[in-house]
């Protein structure tokens, strides 16, 4: 099996967005199905621009430009994704960080989906090196895909810090282990040790540590990770109808362990935390049922 567990545990990676504190916890606090978490301070500023059009600068296209409910600008360039602070004033988004600059928005806000135009003003530092973008660019509009109001809805919509997970398997292969971190080599290592028989390339996959996961109204996500040293952001897209379950698609080239289609269900509680849960059936020389679930505040 390049063995299902893989994007088991990589699923974290989809459900790392959510939990609060673990059952053994002094603090715990059960979850509730009736939790009304205060809106974060961007919500209202949040919004999309996808499919930008004939924006580049040595040889890389500046491809799309999300600005998250928590204040976060997130530029797609070239594949690579690059995380700066923003501030919403009079139609104008400004970043600073790692992307400098402005980005006007020449369209009413709403909640729907529309074409508009943009007039972008940005430098963005890849690898040390500074690309340039500036002039006026049609773009895909991407707001609120319900109404703004939507209680479970403006709850996920936020950025999700990490505080633990547990993982249980059952069957041909058998464990359960609470962790106090979102390190995935750990998963790896003590499957292992329980007759999961990963190769030294797949254990090798699982060297990552899953740090944040951040949803917007805009029906993207992005999962933030420590691998080598070096801070990554992928993407991927989520569609609900209830906002406890969300399915997972669009996932970025470079991810290589969320299937497009995998599903995760999310419970909130009353302390401001969530409980997110991925349940798979792995299948090959040994056959197990497996259940990762991730706390995060």
């Amino acid at each position: 099996m390049k063995k299902t567990f893989i994007y088991l545990a990589m699923a974290a990676f989809a459900v790392v967005g959510f939990t609060a504190c673990g059952s053994d916890d002094e603090d715990y606090v059960a979850p509730k199905y009736d939790v009304q978490l205060p809106l974060p301070q961007n919500a209202k500023d949040a919004v999309a621009f996808d499919n930008i059009k004939n924006m580049t600068s040595k040889g890389k296209t500046l491809a799309g430009i999300t600005f998250t409910e928590t204040g976060n600008a997130i530029l797609e360039v070239a594949g690579d994704y690059i995380s700066a602070a923003y501030t919403y004033a009079d139609g104008i988004y400004t970043l600073t960080g790692a992307a400098n600059g402005t980005i006007k928005d020449n369209a009413t806000k709403g909640t729907s989906t529309q074409s508009t135009n943009i007039t972008i003003s940005i430098t963005v530092t890849i690898d040390g090196i500074t690309y340039t973008f500036n002039g006026d660019a049609a773009a895909d509009k991407e707001t609120a895909t319900e109404m703004v109001s939507n209680t479970d809805l403006n709850n996920i919509c936020r950025l999700w810090t990490v505080k633990g997970m547990s993982l249980s398997l059952s069957g041909d292969v058998s464990m359960m282990k609470v962790y106090d971190s979102g390190d995935l080599s750990k998963l790896g290592k003590d499957a292992n040790e329980n007759g999961a028989n990963l190769d030294a390339d797949e254990l090798a996959e699982l060297n990552k540590i899953i740090q944040s996961i951040e949803f917007t109204k805009s029906g993207k996500f992005f999962l933030n990770y420590k691998e080598g040293g070096e801070n990554v952001t992928q993407c991927a897209t989520w569609e609900s109808k209830d906002f406890h379950s969300y399915v997972i698609d669009k996932i970025s080239e470079a991810n290589k362990f969320i299937t497009n289609g995998s599903s995760i269900q999310v419970v909130f509680n009353a302390v401001g935390g969530c409980t997110i849960t991925f349940s798979t059936k792995i299948t090959g020389s040994k056959n197990y049922d497996a259940q990762l679930i991730i706390n995060l505040i």
